[in-house]
């Protein structure tokens, strides 16, 4: 089975989970302080958007004009995801504004504080995220300083958890191989990565802000 399916399978299990749960989860926390329409968020990201060890990426302190935009991609259609397609389209735009504002105030504990990626996987993705490699550009040259985000453009990518950093970085690296990437995007980037330096940076960011 390909990568990509076994993803889409992943993917559309956890939906199923995530739409049964919703209404359950969204008690963890008193609604007024919460949008009415998190409760389609929390249960897979997180009550305050920490994200999941099991891929769910991280929205807490996430540049809201990312989220914003993201959410608008997959709303249409032009950003590809068997769980967030149908999320996005139950929004409008009001709706999404107001879940990125939210998330983008929350503070929350790492999703991936105790993963068991070795100190040497850890310190080549530190390597990978500071300074770069001959082959691939710092992470932080784009992402901010430690990986905090830069603008809507460039997401924060600090305490991202490992699984979905991985999995992002796929989908870039099947994109580059679908049709030539143009330069200096994350899809040019990416191609240029091998698996264990997908290994390593993702380890790495996912313990970053511990």
């Amino acid at each position: 089975m390909s990568i990509s399916k076994r993803h889409t399978i992943i993917h559309s299990s956890i939906a199923s989970v995530c739409v049964a749960l919703a209404s359950h989860t969204a008690s963890a926390e008193p609604a007024a302080t919460r949008p009415y329409d998190a409760a389609l968020c929390i249960t897979c990201h997180g009550v305050h958007g920490e994200g999941a060890p099991t891929g769910a990426p991280r929205l807490a302190g996430q540049n809201a004009a990312y989220m914003s935009h993201a959410l608008s991609m997959f709303k249409d259609k032009t950003r590809a995801s068997p769980i967030m397609q149908p999320v996005a389209q139950s929004l409008g735009d009001a709706q999404m504004s107001e879940l990125a504002n939210y998330f983008s105030k929350q503070a929350a504990p790492l999703a991936d504080a105790h993963s068991a990626a070795s100190p040497q996987l850890r310190q080549a993705g530190k390597q990978l995220a500071e300074v770069g490699v001959a082959n691939v550009a710092a992470c932080f040259s784009c992402h901010g300083m430690q990986g905090q985000g830069n603008g809507a453009r460039f997401p924060s990518i600090a305490g991202q958890p490992a699984q979905f950093v991985v999995v992002r970085l796929h989908e870039f690296q099947a994109r580059a191989r679908a049709k030539a990437p143009q330069p200096g995007t994350m899809t040019a980037v990416a191609a240029t990565l091998d698996e264990r330096q997908i290994q390593a940076a993702a380890a790495y960011l996912a313990r970053l802000g511990d």
